[in-house]
């Protein structure tokens, strides 16, 4: 009897997609060794899972931050995208990773808004007052988003 497979976490489902969109193609060989995981692992962290031994269940499987952080490195994602898929513990390693210092005393402020959730890096210290204007903001942009023939008519 087949068993259901659990579905790949929201930061393995980025990781495979965009590695999979790359020209010239990268291999999951390829992007481990860059890493210096094994490729096994590798595909582990994309699908979200790994084998639990023969007749077990499927074992969940999520990246800790700095290996997730090196694995977005080498594919070319960004601090935002990890944040986007709610890994700001992994966006913050790959801050530092591409020269931190440009991002000092920053923090990934998440912004729901009425479509979803916006991320924003903002400094740490802002107050509660700028940080309503900032998800205000958040919530302008993404209406303008949903419908972007409409972006000359906002003024």
């Amino acid at each position: 009897m087949a068993r259901d497979l659990p579905h790949p976490t929201p930061e393995g489902a980025l990781i495979r997609r965009v590695r999979e969109s790359l020209r010239p193609r990268v291999t999951i060989g390829a992007a481990a060794k860059e890493v210096g995981i094994t490729p096994e692992m590798w595909g582990h962290i994309e699908r979200g899972h790994r084998s639990g031994g023969r007749g077990a269940d499927r074992v969940r499987v999520v990246a800790p931050a700095s290996t997730l952080a090196h694995m977005a490195y080498v594919i070319g994602l960004t601090p935002a995208d990890l944040a986007s898929v709610g890994r700001t513990d992994a966006a913050t390693v790959l801050t530092e990773m591409r020269g931190g210092e440009l991002l000092a005393d920053r923090e990934v402020m998440e912004a729901e808004i009425d479509r979803g959730r916006m991320w924003v890096v903002v400094p740490e210290n802002l107050s509660e007052e700028n940080r309503e204007v900032i998800k205000r903001w958040a919530e302008e942009m993404a209406s303008r988003l949903a419908d972007p023939l409409d972006l000359g008519r906002h003024e």
